[in-house]
């Protein structure tokens, strides 16, 4: 298999992940060995932002925020060419999503500066226990 047909079949592997499916049906539907190929195929392709319905995806910290992103963009791709054309609802859709993203985003970036230093844990279980005891 050329470097085309695996960047194909990890597209399809993504395309297969966002709409819910499992690993194991990924393997099975697409032929891989095992579910870590599978999964190593996933991955690949939401690094390289491939996906055959929406545009790149940006890295992010963890899996769950990329394959959301991924999921926005699938629903974003296939309502932007109504709300291009003044369809209502899918403008309505299209910011929805665009809401859910910056949501999304905002959470990932919370998540990764809301862990305390080492040093400040202590200070944080401090707190905690004077607001227990009510002091």
């Amino acid at each position: 298999m050329n470097q085309h047909e695996r960047d194909q079949r990890a597209a399809k592997a993504l395309e297969l992940h966002l709409a819910g499916a499992s690993y194991a049906a990924i393997t099975k539907s697409l032929g891989f060995a095992s579910k870590s190929g599978a999964h190593r195929a996933v991955q690949a392709a939401l690094a390289a932002g491939r996906s055959a319905t929406a545009p790149a995806v940006p890295v992010a910290p963890d899996e769950t925020v990329q394959v959301g992103l991924a999921r926005l963009d699938a629903l974003l791709g296939a309502l932007w060419a109504k709300a291009r054309r003044g369809d209502v609802a899918a403008v309505d859709r299209v910011l929805k999503i665009e809401e859910r993203r910056v949501a999304l985003l905002s959470l990932s970036a919370q998540t990764a500066s809301a862990v305390p230093a080492a040093d400040g844990l202590d200070e944080l279980k401090a707190r905690r226990d004077r607001k227990r005891d009510g002091r």
